[in-house]
């Protein structure tokens, strides 16, 4: 069994949103060593140790203070917490002919459509009532019980749905969760409540719940598919993949002469406009943070960006088999064929001939495959967090990802092979001079 692909597999059933991958991280960084910082007390750093910062519970850095950073610099690794999601509405419960359907809005750009009539369940952030209003106590949640489906409508009531297959955003995504059959006005005001229906499958009191964010997710389990194990099946894959691959590779790094770096983004999927995303001083402030503490000053801070290096993980597509005329002639990946560097004239991506050699370098030294990617030149593609945090920290930068296929959709595939191939890349950058 791909050992590497088998603890991405658990990392994902473990992280149903960005806070629990945030929780995620923070127990396999303290188990490791890594010692917790308070943002809001005086730090008194060391070089060649391990610490990490939170985030809003959902992003994280994490850092090895280099022993020469003034003349090193700093190699970062960037990926995010998010994906595509059908979050929860405030009040969200609506009685209709005497079901309960719960209200729903997107975040990001899911594939709608790859979202119905699937075992759902709900997880997030509950905020818990506290005698200091400022110092509430958040708790994660997830019910993991199948709750809800979101059902199609039949075919004979809706004959178009294999031709355009629109859907009603207003009210198309709602999900069912249960009856109540004996209601005199089933058109009344719902008399379920969210919060009644947290405490009657978990340990919290509805009175105790202040609010919630709160997700739909799948409750299928991500899994090994093929004859021979050599695909990975989940949603969450762009990004948690990338996330799971920069930590395996900081985990197993040693102190160097420069800091190494994880940032773990949230809200890239809408964005990145949040304090703890990418288009934020997050990362910037920490760095200069972690410098000074060591003693640097403002002149060694424009010395360490121009010596500093960034990759941004964030997955690429893969051809579809059929559909391979959508891509690029040349510049197209396969799964299991290696990670994957992007590129873009735009700079959606931020690969420049520069960055790309380096991890070239890297790899053809250590016979590691690897792939070129861009869009097809009449389609726009996406982006990702490199060209925001690039600019934010004005570090030369890399776009690197694994191939996928069916991205954004809640049930998508990558290559079993290409996880491991990824953590060797990147504990290279990490720890190669």
């Amino acid at each position: 069994m791909n050992k590497d692909a088998a603890e991405l597999i658990e990392f994902i059933n473990n992280s149903p949103t960005a806070f629990h991958a945030a929780a995620e991280l923070k127990k396999r960084l303290k188990k490791a060593g890594f010692k917790k910082l308070d943002p809001a007390q005086k730090w008194e750093l060391k070089k060649g140790e391990k610490y990490f910062v939170s985030r809003n519970n959902s992003a994280l850095i994490a850092f090895i203070t280099g022993k020469d950073f003034l003349n090193q610099g700093f190699r970062i690794i960037s990926s995010h917490t998010d994906s595509p999601a059908l979050k929860v509405k405030p009040d969200p419960i609506i009685n209709n002919e005497g079901q309960y359907v719960l209200n729903t809005e997107i975040y990001g750009g899911p594939i709608l459509n790859t979202w119905y009539d699937r075992e759902l369940s709900l997880a997030g952030k509950i905020v818990l009532k506290s005698e200091d209003s400022f110092e509430l106590r958040e708790e994660l949640i997830d019910l993991e019980k199948n709750l809800a489906v979101i059902p199609n409508l039949p075919i004979h009531l809706n004959k178009d749905v294999n031709q355009n297959g629109e859907i009603d955003k207003k009210k198309g995504l709602r999900a069912l969760i249960t009856q109540n059959l004996n209601s005199e006005d089933s058109d009344s005001e719902a008399e379920l409540k969210l919060k009644d229906l947290i405490a009657q499958i978990s340990d919290y009191r509805a009175e105790e719940i202040l609010e919630t964010e709160l997700y739909l997710y799948p409750t299928q389990k991500a899994q090994f598919l093929g004859p021979k194990d050599e695909f990975v099946a989940a949603g969450r894959q762009d990004n948690l993949a990338m996330v799971h691959a920069s930590l395996e590779a900081l985990l197993s790094s040693k102190a160097q002469d420069w800091t190494q770096m994880a940032v773990f983004y949230d809200n890239e999927e809408i964005g990145s406009h949040t304090p703890q995303g990418a288009d934020s001083p997050f990362a910037g402030n920490l760095i200069e943070r972690v410098i000074y503490n060591l003693g640097a000053e403002r002149e060694d801070y424009y010395r360490i960006i121009e010596k500093s290096f960034l990759i941004s993980a964030d997955m690429a597509h893969a051809v579809h088999p059929n559909f391979s005329e959508e891509y690029d002639q040349n510049n197209r990946t396969l799964l299991n064929q290696g990670p994957v560097i992007k590129y873009n004239a735009n700079l959606k991506y931020t690969t420049n001939a520069s960055t790309a050699g380096v991890l070239i370098d890297l790899m053809e030294k250590n016979e590691i495959p690897y792939q070129l990617y861009t869009n097809r030149s009449d389609k726009r593609g996406g982006s990702t967090i490199g060209p925001i945090a690039a600019t934010q920290l004005g570090i030369k930068s890399i776009d690197l990802g694994n191939p996928l296929l069916a991205m954004h959709s809640s049930r998508e595939l990558g290559g079993s092979n290409d996880q491991k191939e990824m953590i060797k890349v990147m504990t290279l950058f990490y720890q190669e001079n």
